[in-house]
């Protein structure tokens, strides 16, 4: 059932991508830089709309990601910090049990759980 949600939202995506592009295939002029940096005008293009259209759309998305991944990563080394504070404390409690071999006691099996 994923499988078939996958292909049905790809499809989607790739049909509005080319209806995109059918309907808005006239130039339009990029300019780059400022008519005083570049006076001979070698930054200015003329290029079809979707792909100015298209570029911002994978440029935005593309900062999304970006921004998120930062913001993630303060979940991401709680998590860690968490991890490794929760290996020390089984260590210790393996620990504690060896040293005592209490390894049937009912309170340290309660804890295993």
């Amino acid at each position: 059932m994923l499988r078939v949600a996958k292909f049905l939202s790809n499809l989607a995506l790739i049909l509005i991508i080319v209806w995109l592009g059918v309907l808005n295939t006239q130039p339009v002029t990029l300019v780059t830089a400022p008519q005083l940096l570049d006076p001979s005008g070698i930054w200015i293009f003329s290029i079809p709309l979707f792909l100015i259209i298209i570029s911002a759309v994978f440029v935005g998305f593309l900062m999304g990601c970006m921004t998120e991944y930062v913001r993630a990563g303060k979940t991401r080394k709680y998590l860690r910090e968490r991890n490794s504070s929760l290996e020390e404390s089984n260590m210790k409690l393996k620990k504690i049990e060896k040293n005592l071999e209490l390894e049937d006691d009912d309170i340290l099996s309660l804890l295993k759980r």
